[in-house]
């Protein structure tokens, strides 16, 4: 099976080509290409997504993306018919209502064209299989997902999202714990942007991070961790960063907010995080016996996390997945997997934007 995959849901537009088969009874992939095009740049003026602007930008450029996916393969006439797709994976939510749209729509006219089934994927979802593929396997060799022992816990950190999942096996899922408030991708963006640094916040927050530690700056603040001993598995970013908001206007007003001190809050603002989701994923692994986790999402490029979660694993003694940095962020690959990974039942042309969609027990 051919399978495109389509993801709209923020400011990258993508698109992926995956081929699929079963060896032997296992289930088997391979990677024909994957095309990523993002809107940060044009979102920078902004100090975050405009979703408007998202929508404009995807409907500009899925056609382009798709013959630079497609020509190479098929020809000139790669539209003018079906050239052995067999199936469209798009993402029908969570994310920004008129941007998936766009992808949805793009996805329906492909079908109606080519005459192929639509599978409707769970954004989450996406991130949570796109840590069982390989990431060292070179670009169109064959590869099986990598095996994941049951029960597994998923940590989801992004823009937009900040869950726990309990996984029972894949398509089963139990939202724990999630953000009451900012998304911990988003507290990154906003602290950025108090301390000066362009959107996206995350690696320039990490960089500052780093050459604090280099330097051996320490910081001036104590930063808050919240709910880190609450007994659920609940987040709330919020209230730390509103602490960087009062820790910055405070360095101004006594002209102390230099670029050590930058630095220095950059590092406990990254710490206070890194030590809020471990004592979560701690804890969640210990309820649910859990044997092994995954973490994803775009934050989960973040070197000091994975190197957290990763002797967090350790110590409990129990395999980690994590994305492969091209991964990490928004792709349409994730997309393509799952939709590989879905029955017949869940084909679908009568689609809707769910831009609060949720992961469900199957």
């Amino acid at each position: 099976m051919t399978i495109l995959g389509i993801e709209t849901s923020c400011d990258e537009t993508a698109l992926a080509l995956l081929e699929t088969r079963e060896k032997s009874g296992v289930f088997e992939c391979r990677v024909i290409n994957s095309l990523v095009h993002s809107q940060a740049e044009l979102h920078s003026a902004y100090g975050g997504v405009y979703p408007n602007l998202a929508k404009r930008e995807h409907q500009k450029n899925l056609m382009p993306l798709l013959e630079k996916l497609l020509e190479p393969l098929y020809g000139n006439d790669f539209m003018e018919k079906n050239n052995g797709i067999d199936l469209i994976a798009v993402t029908e939510g969570p994310g920004l209502e008129p941007a998936l749209w766009t992808g949805i729509v793009f996805a329906q006219e492909l079908a109606s064209k080519w005459k192929v089934p639509i599978v409707p994927i769970d954004h989450m979802e996406g991130h949570i299989v796109a840590s069982l593929l390989e990431s060292d396997i070179p670009q169109g060799s064959w590869q099986r997902l990598k095996n994941l022992p049951l029960p597994a816990i998923a940590l989801l950190i992004s823009g937009g999202h900040t869950q726990l999942i309990n996984i029972n096996s894949i398509g089963d899922y139990e939202i724990v714990g999630e953000t009451l408030d900012d998304a911990v991708g988003e507290a990154f963006d906003k602290v950025a942007r108090l301390l000066g640094l362009p959107y996206p916040g995350g690696p320039h927050i990490s960089l500052l991070a780093n050459q604090a530690r280099d330097q051996n700056i320490q910081s001036q603040v104590k930063l808050p961790r919240p709910m880190i001993s609450s007994k659920n598995f609940d987040f709330s970013f919020s209230g730390l960063k509103t602490a960087v908001l009062y820790a910055v206007k405070k360095a101004q007003e006594s002209d102390q907010f230099t670029d050590e001190y930058k630095k220095g809050l950059a590092l406990e603002f990254e710490q206070a995080v890194s030590d809020v989701l471990d004592a979560k994923l701690r804890n969640a692994i210990q309820k649910y016996n859990s044997l092994s986790i995954i973490i994803g999402g775009g934050v989960s490029a973040n070197h000091l996390l994975r190197q957290t979660f990763e002797k967090t694993a350790n110590e409990f003694d129990i395999p980690i997945f994590l994305p492969s940095k091209h991964l990490s962020g928004d792709n349409a690959l994730m997309i393509a997997i799952a939709g590989a990974l879905h029955d017949k039942s869940s084909y679908s042309t009568e689609l809707r934007a769910h831009g609060t969609k949720r992961l469900s027990v199957k």
